[in-house]
């Protein structure tokens, strides 16, 4: 069975790594089409575009483990079927279950694999692509640091500590300078709000210097006027798809304590706790394929079954999710669905295959 047991996995691996190698970089080149329309901007050139792409490939196959391990483990195992290596096996008195089990005992390999990417490799190429592409296109009007960010705004440099959500800063502390780059007015607020008529800083002090002396006054909100946009803020803005377990669970924590919005953060957390047992699911559903309602048709037609029932996993994952939310459905449960009803489906087609 050992012998049986490689026969089958080693089939599958390869099939399985060959797609997630084909999906991304079908994925890294419409990532770099996308970019063509920054090329130009700042210093922002092709060869940036390049490397920004190729340092979310891991990002990319991440996302695509369990739609390739689907298409696949169907390849893998519907060549074994059409060369009937599946009826020998069968005949040979090894039962559906052991050779799934076979097939899901070297799919524990790529679902290790796939706990790498997700909480070492992925984080941090995407952190060092969006390094990459802000640098260039920003130059020394942004500069991120690990206290938070610093941007150059007309005469005034504003520093933020910390983005929250779409529309919330915090800890936001604004130099103004005059024509000589003398300090002349430094505002301090805790927090700042976008709302309709642009941004409004809450609960702050401000100072105006002169030669003189300094003059301090408080206030509860205060209209701010500046340049500063959405986009300057999404490279310190943390999104959830970004960040590993162990910083998903932090943050969470960190915005419940502030009484902050949780939802994309919690459904984030249990994509990624929950991707292992997707990877499973894929590889019990392929094998359903193969000894259910696919055993005596066409490679090509398996590949495009497995494609297609592939896409429509990805996009039950990234529907299901943001649905339950609205409804106000757990995080928890909004991830979960997906594979439970996948898995589903394959224990009925390999119950009814026998």
């Amino acid at each position: 069975m050992n012998i049986l047991r490689f026969y089958i996995g080693k089939t599958i691996l390869a099939s399985s790594i060959m797609t997630l190698v084909v999906l991304a970089v079908i994925r890294v080149l419409f990532s770099l089409i996308d970019e063509s329309s920054d090329f130009g901007k700042g210093s922002y050139q092709f060869i940036d575009g390049i490397s920004y792409a190729l340092l979310l490939a891991p990002k990319y196959i991440y996302e695509f483990f369990p739609m390739a391990i689907l298409i696949g483990s169907i390849a893998g195992l519907g060549i074994l079927a059409s060369r009937s290596e599946l009826t020998v096996m069968r005949a040979a008195g090894k039962t559906t279950g052991q050779i799934v089990g076979a097939a899901l005992s070297y799919g524990m390999i790529l679902i290790a694999v796939a706990i790498l990417l997700g909480e070492y490799v992925a984080p941090k190429t995407t952190q060092m692509a969006e390094d990459i592409r802000n640098r260039a296109i920003y130059g020394d009007r942004l500069l991120k640091s690990t206290q938070g960010l610093w941007v150059k705004d007309g005469q005034n440099m504003v520093h933020i500590s910390e983005v929250i959500g779409a529309s919330k800063l915090k800890d936001v502390s604004i130099y103004q300078f005059n024509e000589q780059q003398q300090l002349k007015q430094l505002t301090q607020a805790a927090s700042a709000e976008l709302t309709d008529s642009g941004w409004t800083l809450i609960n702050g002090q401000q100072s105006v210097i002169s030669s003189q002396q300094i003059v301090q006054s408080l206030f509860d909100a205060k209209q701010w006027p500046t340049s500063i946009n959405l986009d300057h803020l999404s490279v310190l803005k943390l999104e959830p798809e970004t960040l590993n377990i162990r910083s998903l669970y932090e943050y969470r924590n960190y915005l419940h304590n502030n009484g902050l919005d949780t939802q994309a953060y919690d459904l984030a957390f249990w994509r990624k706790i929950i991707q292992p047992i997707s990877i499973a699911v894929m590889i019990v559903l392929a094998a359903s394929f193969i000894f259910g309602p696919m055993r005596s048709v066409s490679m090509g037609a398996r590949v495009l079954v497995g494609v297609l029932t592939g896409m429509m996993y990805f996009f039950a994952i990234r529907t299901f999710g943001p649905v339950s939310l609205v409804f106000g459905l757990p995080a928890f449960f909004g991830a979960l669905l997906p594979p439970l009803l996948f898995a589903f489906a394959a224990w009925y087609m390999l119950k009814k295959a026998g």
